[in-house]
């Protein structure tokens, strides 16, 4: 004969080990509202509905995989809000299409892993972003893996692994992994210093229209690092590197005329590229504008211009521009 209670006891049991295989195996999917894991129908972070996406374009909030009112794609859609420049907005988008295997997205849900935003701070995880993102083909991601390895962030310092990263970027044809060997070999990081090498390097990055190579193969010719040292040549680069808007070689130039160093002095046209470089949010050239209008150097003496360009520097996070702000304000 059965015993009721036992036999209760034991369906009991097995309904509750099944409750839990079903919830285990419940489907999870990422809320395209907030960006967090949910489960159901309902995301229960913020009430979203399952599948719900916002077009960017329009507003309209849709369901189907064409927004209703613009026929914008979905997955075009979440490729926009991903490149939002507010994280708000990008989060969501980017964990939807890095789980679907998209190496950029991959590469930038990294950066929100490394620094916390939305996410427990997480370096391993930020870590295994970059990698999956490296090994989809993604150059950029092998060029920071690269960058960590040579600096040491998240990881221990590795000059040759960091070599290796930049090989790989370098031969899909990225730019800034071709600096960065040119760097390499011009410093003799993990390699027999070589600066024909590392012309070359920076040349194939500086055809790509990388402003910091033409920065680096003027100073080698102003140093005459693999080459005689050639003034005017590496003038003509700096100004290259200018025109592609590096605001260093736009200050640096500044700095040359206002000297008199390489170049005629020529007080009118160092103001003109301390300008240039101020635009671009060159912090030592807005100093160094509040100086000249301070001092009267290349313009009419105002204190009033100077002090503006002293608070522009100060709040750009030049160190000593506060301090003379500060001193001379009214």
């Amino acid at each position: 004969m059965i015993d009721t209670k036992r036999f209760l006891s034991l369906l009991l049991a097995l309904l509750l080990l099944f409750s839990a295989a079903c919830a285990a195996e419940e489907d999870t999917w990422i809320c395209l509202t907030c960006g967090q894991d949910a489960t159901g129908d309902t995301c229960a972070y913020c009430g979203e509905t399952r599948d719900v996406w916002t077009c960017a374009d329009c507003g309209t909030r849709n369901l189907s995989d064409t927004c209703t009112k613009c026929g914008k794609e979905k997955k075009v859609s979440l490729a926009v809000r991903a490149s939002s420049p507010y994280p708000l907005t990008a989060f969501p988008a980017l964990r939807v299409l890095a789980a679907s295997g998209d190496a950029e997205a991959l590469f930038n849900l990294g950066k929100y892993y490394e620094k916390g935003l939305f996410v427990t701070q997480d370096d391993e995880q930020a870590l295994r972003c970059y990698r999956d993102a490296a090994e989809a083909g993604y150059a950029p991601a092998w060029v920071y893996l690269g960058r960590l390895y040579d600096a040491g962030v998240m990881v221990k310092p590795d000059a040759a692994f960091a070599l290796d990263c930049y090989r790989k970027a370098s031969e899909m044809g990225n730019a800034q992994a071709y600096w960065y060997l040119g760097s390499f070999y011009e410093e003799g990081t993990a390699v027999e210093q070589n600066y024909g090498m590392a012309m070359d390097y920076y040349q194939m990055a500086a055809d790509r229209g990388d402003a910091d190579s033409w920065m680096s193969l003027a100073y080698m010719w102003l140093q005459g690092k693999g080459v005689e040292a050639d003034q005017q040549k590496a003038l003509e680069y700096y100004e290259k590197a200018a025109s592609l808007g590096s605001s260093l070689a736009c200050d640096y130039l500044g700095y040359l005329y206002m000297t008199g160093t390489l170049v005629t002095r020529d007080t009118a046209k160092g103001i003109e590229w301390y300008e240039k470089a101020a635009e671009l949010g060159n912090a030592r050239s807005m100093y160094a504008l509040g100086y000249a209008y301070q001092c009267g150097q290349g313009v009419d003496i105002s204190m009033d211009e100077a002090l503006k360009w002293y608070e522009k520097a100060a709040l750009a996070g030049h160190k000593n521009a506060y301090l003379v702000w500060k001193a001379y304000r009214k």
